[in-house]
């Protein structure tokens, strides 16, 4: 399977407060990318996977900028 880069966007629940993200990550599948994303935020920063919102996933080009269609 390709490797892409995605753009995961969204919020966590951090206290009762809301804190906007964005994050880069390389995945097969925007769906993947939102999972890792989940994964990632669950390992580092101990939040359960219902304090994650995730909003928008794209995929991105190497130089960060957004993928045309």
């Amino acid at each position: 399977m390709d490797s892409k880069i995605f753009l995961v966007e969204g919020e966590i629940i951090v206290n009762e407060k809301k804190q906007k993200f964005s994050k880069k990550v390389r995945a097969g599948s925007s769906s993947f990318a939102a999972e890792k994303t989940m994964a990632l935020f669950g390992s580092k920063n101990r939040l359960r996977r219902n304090k994650i919102l995730i909003k928008e996933v794209k995929e991105v080009l190497e130089d960060g900028t957004k993928k045309r269609n």
